[in-house]
């Protein structure tokens, strides 16, 4: 990976995270599982449009979409109920499912060293998501396989 695109790689990682200082990113676990659940896959998109791999763009398009009906479907099973007791959509999580799916993709198309960073994000968007109990562990294991 070349230096600009290391430089580009956290510049859009900063970038991402001050957009939302105003609304006070920081103030809860959830804003900053939310956070970073978007990050992940906004990584591995500036990977693509930096590297010019539109065929990589197109592919992590249907990945992401992909991931989602997947996630839903399972979800639709309601197998399990959430650990806040809101409903019965906790397995398996989508905010891991998502996240990881960012991470996974620059790791098979990039290596592993580009992926660190969303890999990073994504066991922030799991911790998350366990601490604001809206998922147990399992969940968030379940959703980075999906």
């Amino acid at each position: 990976m070349s230096k600009i695109t290391r430089i580009f790689n956290v510049g859009l990682f900063l970038c991402l995270l001050c957009t939302t200082v105003h609304a006070g990113p920081f103030t809860s676990k959830q804003k900053i599982g939310d956070l970073m659940m978007v990050m992940s896959p906004a990584y591995a998109l500036g990977m693509t449009v930096m590297a010019e791999d539109w065929t990589g763009t197109l592919q992590l398009a249907e990945l992401l979409t992909i991931n989602q009906i997947a996630v839903e479907g399972i979800k639709a099973l309601e197998l399990e109920e959430r650990p806040n007791g809101s409903d019965m959509r906790s397995f398996p999580s989508g905010h891991s499912a998502g996240a990881f799916s960012g991470a996974m993709f620059v790791h098979k198309r990039y290596g592993w060293k580009p992926a660190l960073i969303p890999y990073a994000m994504s066991l922030i968007t799991g911790w998350s998501r366990v601490h604001v109990q809206a998922h147990y562990w399992h969940d968030v294991a379940a959703g980075a396989a999906v």
